[in-house]
């Protein structure tokens, strides 16, 4: 089991020579930090429990950071300035990559007595105080909750029957609160989709007849020649189907586009299945049956005798 109690402070100045940056968020941990949060060292080390102990002034750098203050030369051992008091740099963290756009890389961590000399009685949300907890294996979970839960109401002083004054998340509830979310954004998204195709879908069925309408010689003279009410009828529904497909690959497309920057910049997967692909095509050509149904079956009917004399 790991345990790791965490500070955070949103938004520090650190500075090293004539660079710096105001945006990197600053962590104060303990050794533990790395195997409870599954962020580990790149280069250097970490922080230890001598630094704990000795509340040192040292600190390990994300690599947004480490781009920020020193593009040229090798961080390890050099001395920065956090909120003007010095640090001395002992590790690099390895690469985290983007969030929803967001970089994981923009962080800094001290040691937990270290970030208490200086920070601990700033109030909320400014300073933060949260504590990771990994157990040996999903199994124990339930009881690490159940357990955390007691103790906190204990040292907190909470009355039987009282609510908690404090928060315990697991990766299930976060997970459970991510598909809730996503659900609701299927519903919203479908009935977009629903309303973004009839909309679609009428404009395809104006289009068609205008092309009737345009092309009322054009029938007439097929017709003429022997088109019978079916030929007619199937040209312009394909007509339809090609402008609706159309459509529906663009739309494939922008899917397949949107899947790839999720996966570049989240590392939440995203992909567009072969069963959403044949849905996408099925629909596409549905719509293009059904709006296209009416103008082609209006050019069917067309008298060929009429069409003719249409100017």
């Amino acid at each position: 089991v790991g345990v790791s109690p965490v500070r955070r402070k949103i938004s520090i100045n650190i500075r090293y020579a004539d660079r710096e940056s105001d945006t990197p968020i600053l962590f104060g941990v303990t050794p533990y930090y790395e195997f409870t949060h599954s962020q580990y060292i790149g280069r250097g080390r970490f922080i230890s429990d001598g630094d704990i102990q000795a509340r040192s002034n040292v600190c390990v750098l994300a690599q947004d950071v480490v781009r920020a203050l020193f593009p040229f030369e090798d961080p390890l051992d050099k001395e920065v300035k956090i909120d003007g008091t010095p640090y001395q740099v002992i590790g690099v963290m390895e690469p985290l990559g983007n969030f929803f756009g967001q970089s994981r890389d923009n962080s800094l961590f001290i040691p937990l007595t270290s970030f208490d000399k200086y920070w601990l009685d700033l109030p909320i949300p400014e300073v933060i105080f949260f504590i990771i907890v990994r157990p040996k294996s999903r199994a124990y979970v339930p009881a690490a909750v159940d357990e955390i839960t007691d103790i906190l109401r204990r040292r907190r002083r909470l009355a039987t029957g009282a609510p908690n004054n404090f928060g315990v998340s697991t990766q299930d509830s976060l997970l459970n609160f991510y598909n809730q979310l996503t659900g609701a954004t299927w519903l919203v998204l479908t009935a977009i989709s629903f309303v973004a195709l009839m909309i679609g879908g009428i404009g395809v069925m104006n289009i068609m007849l205008v092309s009737v309408t345009e092309r009322t010689k054009e029938i007439g003279i097929r017709k003429a020649v022997g088109a019978t009410r079916s030929n007619i009828l199937w040209q312009f529904l394909i007509e339809a189907v090609v402008l609706t497909g159309i459509g529906g690959i663009t739309g494939l497309v922008v899917g397949e586009v949107a899947s790839l920057l999720m996966n570049k910049y989240s590392p939440l997967p995203a992909f567009v299945p072969l069963w959403a692909i044949l849905v996408g095509v099925g629909i596409s050509a549905s719509v293009g049956i059904i709006f296209g149904l009416w103008p082609a079956w209006k050019a069917a009917r067309l008298d060929p005798i009429e069409a003719l004399r249409y100017e």
